[in-house]
């Protein structure tokens, strides 16, 4: 019986690793919980290619875009616009 038990908790454990299990405090990247992190990997900048007009309307929102073409100078504007106030992170990517 005794043999059963760690058998299944091994195969649990498993599954629970190859299904993305918890991460212990080590492996954690606190990097992405920084702002300036964050906000790098979404803006890319039009001088490094983006063309996307992409914005947060609340520091705890989530990243929009827009769908259709926004001309240079007028994202903040478009941003605003959608936000109907002031946006909280405007830039561009990709």
């Amino acid at each position: 019986m005794k043999l059963k038990t760690v058998m299944m908790s091994l195969a649990f454990g498993a599954l629970l690793a190859a299904c993305g299990g918890p991460i212990s405090e080590e492996n954690l990247d606190n990097s992405a919980d920084e702002i300036g992190a964050t906000e790098q990997g979404v803006c890319e900048g039009w001088e490094a290619g983006g063309r996307r007009c992409t914005w947060k309307c609340s520091s705890n929102g989530m990243w929009i875009y827009a769908t259709g073409t926004v001309t240079y100078g007028g994202c903040t504007a478009y941003a605003n616009d959608f936000c109907k106030g002031n946006a909280v992170s405007v830039c561009w990517s990709k």
